[in-house]
């Protein structure tokens, strides 16, 4: 049977790893484990203890380590996604956690409909898809800012890209190479962005690259981009 996996948030001592909260009432009461029961429990690092349930109290549960094993899984890479706001915003959190994704920006763009993050609900799903795929550590979703602050932050990366729909813009391969290790990328909404926009972010230090031709759905751009961002950078 295949291991559940669960994340603690509590400190390790004398070889134990402690489930709180909502890890703890997913394990005991959705999965129905018992004492005596393997589980894998990640801390947000790169390691994955292999434990045995230990004890199983009212709120918490103990779970002795048996073994530590570092996770492949485990990005070698920086990446940044910054995302217009969008009413498919569940599935995007969803595919950067997937993808590998460090860091999740959301912001306000011209073409923005959407206007309320419902970060509580998206954190659950950064957690959620996290031990569905296998990752040992959380991707960061922050507050929502706005276009301008967001293009300010390009300095902060090797390269940082803008998807924009022009016949001038690039392929995403011809701005990457393996040596880039700290990357943002930026994707609008449904709207996409405006020229005066693209023109702000070129000003900021963003780099335009395309996706085809096709017009694509936010959530389809997301996974495109990361994975040849991911090619380009020689990770996959």
């Amino acid at each position: 049977m295949e291991l559940k996996r669960f994340f603690s948030f509590e400190p390790i001592k004398n070889n134990r790893i402690v489930l709180k909260g909502n890890e703890f009432f997913h394990a005991v009461k959705v999965c129905r484990l018992k004492k005596g029961f393997k589980i894998i429990v990640n801390n947000n690092t790169e390691n994955d203890y292999y434990c045995t349930i230990e004890n199983i109290e009212k709120t918490f549960l103990t779970a002795v380590i048996d073994e530590i094993k570092v996770n492949d899984t485990f990005a070698d890479t920086n990446i940044t996604l910054f995302i217009a706001m969008c009413k498919d915003m569940d599935t995007v959190v969803q595919k950067a956690v997937e993808m590998g994704v460090t860091r999740l920006v959301p912001f306000f763009s011209k073409n923005t409909n959407e206007k309320k993050l419902k970060k509580d609900r998206l954190e659950k799903i950064v957690l959620e898809s996290s031990k569905q795929c296998g990752r040992p550590n959380l991707m960061v979703l922050e507050d929502i800012c706005e276009f301008e602050d967001a293009i300010e932050r390009a300095q902060e990366f090797d390269k940082a890209l803008i998807y924009f729909e022009l016949e001038r813009e690039e392929k995403t391969a011809s701005h990457l190479s393996p040596k880039d290790e700290k990357l943002g990328i930026m994707i609008g909404s449904e709207g996409g962005f405006d020229l005066e926009e693209i023109q702000k972010a070129e000003k900021a230090g963003w780099k335009t690259a395309t996706l085809g031709k096709r017009i694509l759905r936010v959530a389809t751009a997301v996974v495109a981009a990361l994975a040849l961002c991911l090619q380009g950078m020689d990770k996959i």
